[in-house]
């Protein structure tokens, strides 16, 4: 996909629509396919403002972007968005029946050579390509939302995934500005959403418990860990609190202490009934009424500025 190609994205909601924001700015063609044709073409003028936001910010060239834009386009059906495409972004509901149907579709109407890719949060990509005709050139592609703004995007290959194709897949997201992360096999939930599931549920249980209110909880993180993992990730974090004795300084000074701690940490494999109201109550407290879209601009800002100090420091 060294030319500019076609990208075909299946599913129109917020997660397809960021996508094609993201494959206009660098200039690809892409066509949006929903169920619904109202969404696909709210997805068109979703995605074209993506793709301005990311040149606003200095994160793509305005000229790729323009022509990107141009070529944006909602399409009335799966067969339309895949035919001639290099690329396959599939983006429905997380169901593993549908994807699995989606991708036996798509891979009968896409050209041979296309990779086809689900966006899923955690679904087994080997369990999706099962029917497709090209099992060999399917893999999973998770972003973390908003995907035209976030880098990564993690790649798990199933078990009749071609490694070549991987690759493939690897070189190309890393060309439109994603830090792909190659999974070595196909686990629940790939990386990143089962370290933010960990995370989650204890940020649930302190507010459950009544230790603390969601927004302490929130600034929390924003505040401390947050920061740092933005730059460093979790074994470098402690490697660089080890002092000169590294990672393994960290260890021997602080096991007690850690395991302390793991030892009093929520265990349950379930929400909790009360989860929803008790989150629904302390997040309306602690957004002050503020619309989501009004949320998510502000998000969007401020995920921009760190992305754009990190390229200068040499981090990105």
């Amino acid at each position: 996909m060294d030319e500019k190609g076609i990208i075909g994205i299946i599913g129109a909601g917020g997660t397809g629509a960021s996508w094609a924001g993201l494959f206009a700015a660098h200039g690809y063609t892409v066509r949006l396919f929903d169920t619904r044709p109202e969404v696909a073409k709210q997805a068109v003028t979703r995605a074209a403002a993506a793709a301005r936001f990311l040149v606003e910010k200095e994160l793509a060239e305005p000229g790729a972007a323009e022509k990107g834009i141009g070529a944006l386009v909602g399409v009335a059906t799966l067969e339309q968005a895949v035919a001639g495409a290099d690329l396959v972004q599939e983006c429905v509901t997380d169901d593993v029946t549908l994807k699995r149907a989606v991708f036996a579709q798509a891979s009968q109407a896409a050209p041979d050579h296309a990779l086809i890719a689900t966006s899923s949060s955690g679904l087994s990509i080997t369990a999706i390509q099962q029917d497709s005709r090209l099992p060999g050139r399917t893999l999973a592609a998770h972003p973390y939302n908003p995907p035209h703004i976030i880098p990564l995007v993690e790649l798990a290959p199933g078990r009749l995934t071609d490694p070549e194709e991987l690759e493939r897949a690897r070189a190309f997201y890393a060309s439109v500005g994603k830090e792909p992360i190659v999974l070595n096999s196909d686990i629940p939930g790939y990386i990143a959403n089962r370290m933010s599931a960990a995370l989650w549920r204890e940020a649930i249980e302190l507010v459950r418990s009544g230790a603390a209110s969601v927004e302490d909880v929130d600034r929390a993180i924003c505040y401390g860990p947050g920061l740092r993992w933005a730059v460093t990730g979790p074994h470098l974090v402690y490697h660089l609190g080890g002092g000169d004795a590294g990672i393994r300084g960290h260890v021997a000074h602080l096991t007690a202490t850690k395991e302390g701690m793991l030892r009093d940490l929520a265990s349950w494999t379930t929400f909790p009934a009360d989860t929803a109201d008790v989150l629904a109550a302390g997040v309306r407290e602690e957004t002050g009424g503020k619309a989501v879209a009004e949320l998510q601009a502000e998000r969007d800002e401020a995920l921009a500025a760190v992305i754009l100090a990190l390229r200068k420091t040499g981090r990105r």
